[in-house]
């Protein structure tokens, strides 16, 4: 029988309507689901560091040039990334860049407690295999998950918008080892999806871009663009924190 290990977060107010939203005052957002170790996210940040990765291009054709204005939220399931996600997002706030990583806590299309499964031993590879999926060696513990729908409802699309040039821009990168079709369906089926700007990710395949794509051919309002794309560069980087004196 496995033992299994339950992950408390009693900070984690999904739902708390009288909390201010704390996407109020962005314009662009970049949602990063299964984040690991925050490659991405530093990715838009500081891409002078990760010179010629696949996702820079996306970037700029989402944000433009002025990614530092953009602001992140990410969500990592894997409690073995807790103690450096917490470095990179207080790294990220006295750099001034508007970043909020969820740490163990799954995304999923129901808000409870989900058996996740780390993958020991491999953290070389910073257990890149972990998922809500069973698997041959993985060991489960209990996240707490947040519904995709509800929280993109209630946080990205009901966030104060502040005035400024070209419409407001979501991107949403998705990398949840298998669980991601399931996330994209909910977005579609829930009318969510039209508004976000592109998705990226790699863990579905043609069949399922074409299914998309044909749903979309009867829509003239929903221009969202689902791109795959699998940026794996860099992924065991720890590039170190670096503030200079404009950060202090």
């Amino acid at each position: 029988m496995q033992t299994r290990i339950h992950v408390k977060q009693p900070n984690l107010q999904f739902s708390d309507d009288s909390q201010q939203n704390l996407l109020d005052g962005c314009r662009d957002v970049y949602i990063d689901i299964g984040t690991n170790i925050g490659i991405q996210i530093r990715k838009l940040y500081e891409p002078n560091l990760y010179p010629n990765a696949p996702v820079l291009p996306l970037f700029k054709m989402v944000f433009g040039h002025n990614l530092t204005k953009v602001c992140s939220i990410g969500f990592e399931a894997n409690p073995l990334h807790d103690n450096y996600l917490k470095e990179f997002e207080n790294y990220c706030l006295k750099k001034h860049w508007r970043v909020k990583i969820f740490k163990s806590t799954a995304v999923s299309i129901i808000e409870k407690n989900l058996s996740f499964y780390t993958e020991p031993g491999n953290e070389v590879n910073n257990q890149w295999g972990a998922s809500l999926l069973a698997g041959n060696g993985r060991k489960p513990i209990i996240v707490p998950s947040i519904d995709i729908v509800s929280w993109i409802k209630r946080t990205v699309l009901n966030r104060k918008i502040p005035p400024g040039f070209g419409p407001p821009r979501i991107l949403m990168k998705t990398d949840i080892e298998g669980h991601d079709p399931t996330v994209i369906a909910h977005l579609v089926l829930s009318g969510i999806y039209c508004s976000i700007n592109l998705i990226y990710g790699e863990h579905f395949n043609d069949a399922f871009q074409k299914t998309i794509s044909v749903l979309q051919q009867y829509s003239n309002s929903c221009k969202t663009k689902l791109v795959y794309l699998d940026d794996e560069s860099y992924f065991n980087q720890r590039f170190p924190f670096i503030l200079d004196n404009s950060a202090n």
